[in-house]
């Protein structure tokens, strides 16, 4: 069969389609597809961040591969940033810290989350990170972290700082696959 033979089936084809006779389709049905079109387009604040969270939290733990937290070394690792870092003082390691953190996950999201999902991070970005900060702060206190007060500031300070360095970077491609 030639382009031209296939190109006369599709047209005949489509014609044939044009000339059914039309039915409409049930109120309740369409009602049905087009919420979960709105839903898709507009996901919830709520539906992102727990997406976020659950990204941070596996690329926030790998990252303890190569940058120990507050003591924190499940992978009991050798290597660790941290060393290098404390040589320019404690609180300038944990600002370092708190932005390699959450800037893996972010950048990770970047190519997880679907397009709107990030939409939704970048028009709630402060809030969406400095929760998320705060929220990781709080669970590395929970395992017993060495906190102190300084400490903890410095690294949300730098995790703000990561997490919207990341979200506010213009990326070249990303949303792989989305």
């Amino acid at each position: 069969m030639t382009v031209k033979d296939t190109e006369k089936n599709w047209l005949k084809e489509f014609n044939e389609f044009m000339e059914c006779d039309s039915t409409t389709v049930p109120r309740h049905l369409s009602k049905t597809i087009l919420d979960s079109i709105q839903r898709d387009m507009n996901p919830s604040a709520w539906t992102v961040f727990y997406k976020l969270f659950t990204v941070q939290g596996i690329a926030g733990t790998l990252s303890l591969l190569v940058c120990n937290q507050f003591g924190i070394n499940p992978f009991q690792t050798g290597f660790s940033l941290s060393h290098y870092f404390m040589k320019f003082g404690n609180s300038t390691c944990m600002l370092l810290c708190g932005f390699i953190f959450l800037s893996i996950g972010i950048s990770a999201s970047r190519f997880i989350l679907r397009k709107e999902e990030f939409q939704v991070i970048k028009r709630n970005s402060f809030l969406q990170i400095f929760s998320l900060s705060l929220l990781f702060l709080g669970i590395f206190a929970i395992v017993d972290a060495e906190l102190t007060f300084t400490i903890g500031v410095m690294w949300v300070l730098g995790a703000l700082l990561g997490g919207l360095f990341s979200v506010f970077i213009p990326w070249q491609s990303h949303h792989i696959g989305n």
